[in-house]
């Protein structure tokens, strides 16, 4: 939706975005949610438990926090600061990254080196 938009939207855009990185204020629309429940599969939907909630939120929220997650992992990373032991939440690794550490010890004297 924003890449398809005009240029003066992106600009609005951009605007608030810097407006709310200046002032570290959100806006109120963006601290609120939708909440609907969705059934889980091949559960009773008469039970409670049987439902997911999903939150719908701000997308002009969500691209600032992705905007400001590749800001901070670019900035940790290239500097050094990452443990090389920490593998979720990083581009092109995953728990499974770890468990492959742990099951089979190649890698863990640089982790244990780090810590």
């Amino acid at each position: 939706m924003v890449k398809k938009a005009p240029d003066n939207v992106k600009e609005a855009i951009v605007g608030l975005f810097n407006k709310v990185w200046r002032t570290g204020v959100l806006p109120d629309g963006w601290k609120q949610a939708v909440v609907l429940p969705f059934a889980k599969p091949g559960k009773d939907p008469g039970k409670v438990d049987s439902y997911r909630p999903i939150a719908l939120t701000s997308n002009l929220c969500k691209l600032m926090e992705k905007m400001i997650v590749k800001r901070l992992m670019f900035f940790l990373e290239s500097r050094g600061l990452m443990s090389e032991a920490q593998s979720g939440f990083r581009r092109g690794r995953s728990t499974m990254d770890a468990l492959v550490v742990v099951h089979t010890g190649e890698g863990w004297d640089d982790i244990v080196r780090e810590v």
